[in-house]
């Protein structure tokens, strides 16, 4: 009789298993992750408090001024995460946000310029 269900069993072990597995998962750091970005987990409610910025590019022209911020891209006068760009320059962006401003660097020391 034990053969019968052996398949079943043995799927509903794995299911079992499985679904810890999952959870735990979600815990592990990611090495390949920028520094500073948070995992979402489902369920989980965004502090506006906990808010982090981080710049990973600046890019500038002749033309234009344009950074990554959050994972965003963006020009003077927009707004990322509530807060408001006030400047680009080539390390790090000013930002503004519930009337306090703060600069945040760029990740990366390296600049290239054109050559």
């Amino acid at each position: 009789m034990f053969d019968k269900y052996k398949n079943l069993i043995f799927l509903i072990s794995i299911c079992v298993l499985g679904s810890g597995s999952i959870s735990a998962m979600a815990q592990l750091d990611d090495p390949m992750r920028p520094p500073g970005h948070r995992l979402f987990v489902p369920g989980q409610k965004k502090s506006s408090a906990s808010v982090r910025y981080t710049v990973s590019m600046v890019q500038i022209s002749s033309l234009r001024r344009t950074a990554i911020v959050n994972n965003r891209l963006v020009e003077v006068g927009d707004v990322v995460s509530g807060a408001e760009i006030l400047g680009i320059y080539p390390s790090s962006v000013k930002l503004r946000k519930k009337g306090k401003t703060f600069t945040v660097k760029l990740l990366s020391r390296r600049i290239k310029k054109r050559q």
